[in-house]
């Protein structure tokens, strides 16, 4: 996986999920897995934060659905489609309020 930047929501992404950026040995930016304590690159640590994301949706009922080639989550109390990014945050966001 290359060494890319992140943009500003990957990098809020990766924060939220308790990633922690860090300096390799080498001097290039890498994120601190909150699950294993690995040391790893940006874009493959912001692809297990969506993973994780995902796991997130399912296990509270959301179900994933493709329409015209895009992948959506629908959310289970109100059936409404969202991106993974949008449904993740709405979920977090109705944790917060319990």
């Amino acid at each position: 996986m290359s060494d890319r930047r992140l943009d500003a929501e990957g990098e809020r992404r990766l924060r939220e999920a308790g990633f922690v950026p860090e300096a390799s040995p080498t001097g290039k930016q890498r994120w601190r897995d909150p699950q294993t304590g690995r040391m790893i690159p940006g874009a493959n640590a912001l692809k297990e934060a969506k993973r994780r994301e995902e796991r997130d949706l399912e296990e509270a009922g959301w179900k994933r659905e493709e329409i015209e080639g895009e992948m959506f989550w629908r959310k289970p109390d109100s059936g409404r489609l969202y991106p993974r990014g949008a449904a993740h945050d709405l979920l977090l966001k109705s944790r917060e309020r319990r």
